[in-house]
C-alpha cells in the first residue's frame, strides 16, 4: 500500500515515542510492558519531553513545584513565583538516535506574579528518504527507489502569566501555538495550558500543591485527517524536607493517549551551590521500554544569578539521553544593605525593638538565596527568634519587632481564662519566611505565679495557642519556648483557675 508523506510527517514528528512504541511491538526487552489502545494516535508528541535539566533529572515530578525558569513549561501557575528578577534560560536535550530538542525561556515579574514566553523546537537530522512508495505493488521490486533526504522539524510558541490570588494560591494559563513540518507537508494548531499551586502548612511542614492541564486544544490537521495533541492532565505535591532545602515531589500523570503513571523526585544540596537529584516514574502495566527506562538522575550548580543543570535518562536499546540547561537572572535592582538602616516607627501605642541578625545560607536557587536566621535582643519581651527566609538581594543585619498591651480590637477572640500581658506586631521581617518561627520568650517572675504562660498566634480574628516549653531563667525573667507560622499578631497570656 502507498504511505503518503502525512503519513510519515505525524509520525515521523513524534519519532522518539513512536520508535518506543514499535519496539514493544517488535518483542523486545519492553514486551512485558501493556500498550495503551490508542498509543501513538496524537500529533505533537514532542511537547511530552520535559523541558529544564532539573525537573526532567527528578523524572518530571514538577507540577506541584513553584518558580522553576521553565514553570511555563510544567505549570503555568509557576510563574507567579519567579521573584523580582527577570530571567533568560536555555535548554538542549541531546536525544537518541539523532533526534534533538532546544528550548527557551524568558520570564519577567508583574505586580502579582509574572509573565513568561518559551520557544520549544524539536527536530530530526536531514537524513529521512524519500521515495514516492509506487513500486509497493511490484512483487519483485517493492521498495522505490530513494528520491533524496529530507528532515522534520516542530515548533511551539508560548505566551503565559501567573499571579498570586491570596491565601497561598496561585492561578497561570499560557496560550501556545504548534507547528508541525515534515518535508513539504505542515500543520498548525493552537493549545492553552492551564495550572494552580497551593502552599500549606501541615504537620510542621511547607508544602506546595500543584494542578496542571497541558495542551487542550483542536489538533492538528495534516492535508485532510486531524490528529488529537497530547491533552494531559497532572496532580503534583512537593515539600522541603529539612534545613538543608532538601525536596521531595511527587506527581500523578494521565496523558489521554497512555496509562496514568506516578513520578517521585528528590533534590538534595550537597552544599550551598551544589545539588544532586534523582527520580523514578512508573507507568500503570508497565513502562514501555523496560524498567530501567523510569530512571533519571542529575546535578545542579547555582552560582549567584546563574545555574546549570544537567539531566540524565536512558532509553533502553534506544541509546541514552543527556540534558543540559542554563538559567540566568537578571535584571532587578540590587536591594541596598540594611545593616544599620532605622527601624519602620511602630504602630501606635507600641515601642519597636531591633533584633541584631546572624543569616546562615543554606541553599541558592533560580528563586533566590535560602538563609537561617537568628534574630536576638536584649530587651524584647521576645528575646530571640529563628526563621527561614528566602531572599534576593543581601540579608539584612536587623529586624524588627514592636512590642505593645493587648488592647482594643486585639482582645476579640482572646482565648477564655487567659489573661493578656503582652502583644508582638512584625514591623520588618525580610523576604518570604520558609515554615514556622521559633520564639524564646520572657515572663516575668514576680507574674509568673498568676497561671501557666501561653504564647498565642493571631489568625484572622482569632488567637490560637501555641504549646510553649521551659528555657531557662535570668535575673527577672523565666524563658520559654514556642513554635507558630509567620503571622502579623502574636501575645503573651497567663491561663488563670489551672
Amino acid at each position: 500500500m502507498k504511505r503518503t508523506p502525512v503519513n510519515v510527517a505525524w509520525r515521523g514528528s513524534g519519532a522518539a515515542l513512536a520508535a518506543a512504541l514499535l519496539l514493544c511491538l517488535s518483542g523486545g526487552p519492553a514486551a512485558a510492558a501493556k500498550l495503551y489502545p490508542s498509543a501513538g494516535t496524537t500529533s505533537a508528541a514532542f511537547l511530552k519531553l520535559g523541558a529544564g535539566a532539573r525537573g526532567v533529572a527528578m523524572a518530571g515530578a514538577f507540577s506541584g513545584v513553584p518558580g522553576d525558569p521553565f514553570s511555563i513549561y510544567w505549570n503555568p501557575a509557576g510563574l507567579a513565583y519567579q521573584g523580582a528578577d527577570k530571567g533568560l534560560a536555555f535548554f538542549h536535550n541531546e536525544y537518541f538516535q539523532g533526534l534533538g530538542q532546544e528550548f527557551l525561556a524568558y520570564s519577567a515579574p508583574s505586580a502579582r506574579g509574572g509573565w513568561g514566553l518559551g520557544l520549544n523546537y524539536f527536530y530530526t537530522a536531514k537524513d529521512l528518504e524519500r521515495r514516492s512508495g509506487l513500486n509497493e505493488a511490484d512483487p519483485l521490486a517493492p521498495i522505490s527507489p530513494s528520491e533524496g533526504k529530507f528532515g522534520a522539524y516542530d515548533v511551539a510558541l508560548s505566551a503565559g502569566y501567573g499571579f498570586r490570588a491570596g491565601d497561598g494560591l496561585a492561578l497561570g494559563g499560557a496560550v501556545k501555538f504548534i507547528r508541525q513540518s515534515i518535508d513539504d507537508e505542515t500543520g498548525a494548531a493552537p493549545a492553552l495550558d492551564l495550572g494552580a499551586l497551593r502552599s500549606f502548612s501541615w504537620r510542621g511542614g511547607e508544602y506546595t500543591a500543584g494542578l496542571a492541564v497541558l495542551n487542550l486544544g483542536p489538533g492538528i490537521k495534516f492535508v485532510s485527517k486531524s490528529y488529537p495533541l497530547p491533552l494531559t492532565f497532572k496532580a503534583g505535591l512537593s515539600r522541603r524536607l529539612d534545613e538543608n532545602g532538601a525536596l521531595a515531589a511527587l506527581e500523578l500523570q494521565k496523558p489521554v493517549d497512555n496509562y496514568p503513571s506516578v513520578a517521585l523526585g528528590v533534590e538534595y544540596p550537597l552544599t550551598g551551590r551544589l545539588a544532586l537529584r534523582s527520580g523514578y516514574r512508573y507507568r500503570l502495566h508497565g513502562n514501555e521500554l523496560g524498567a530501567w527506562s523510569g530512571f533519571s538522575a542529575g546535578a545542579g550548580v547555582a552560582f549567584d544569578r546563574l545555574t546549570f543543570d544537567y539531566a540524565f535518562t536512558p532509553f533502553g536499546v534506544l541509546g541514552n539521553s543527556h540534558r543540559f540547561s542554563i538559567n540566568l537572572r537578571f535584571g532587578a535592582a540590587k536591594a541596598a544593605p540594611a545593616a544599620r538602616a532605622a527601624p519602620p516607627p511602630a504602630p501606635a501605642g507600641y515601642r519597636s525593638f531591633s533584633f541584631s541578625v546572624s543569616p546562615r545560607p543554606i541553599t541558592i536557587s533560580p528563586r533566590g538565596v535560602r538563609y537561617e536566621f537568628r534574630a536576638a535582643s536584649p530587651d524584647c519581651g521576645i528575646s530571640s527568634m529563628t526563621f527561614r527566609v528566602l531572599l534576593r538581594g543581601e540579608a539584612p543585619a536587623e529586624v524588627s519587632l514592636a512590642e505593645g498591651a493587648v488592647s482594643g480590637e486585639l482582645l476579640a477572640g482572646f482565648p477564655p481564662g487567659v489573661l493578656p500581658l503582652k502583644t508582638w506586631r512584625a514591623v520588618a521581617l525580610p523576604g518570604s519566611v520558609q515554615g514556622d518561627i521559633s520564639f524564646v520568650f520572657k515572663v516575668p517572675k514576680q507574674a509568673a505565679g498568676a497561671g501557666r504562660p501561653v504564647f498565642l498566634q493571631r489568625s484572622g480574628s482569632e488567637w490560637l495557642e501555641r504549646p510553649a516549653a521551659p528555657a531557662g531563667e535570668d535575673a527577672e525573667n523565666y524563658l520559654f519556648s514556642a513554635t507558630a507560622p509567620f503571622a502579623d499578631d502574636y501575645a503573651l497570656g497567663l491561663r488563670v483557675g489551672e
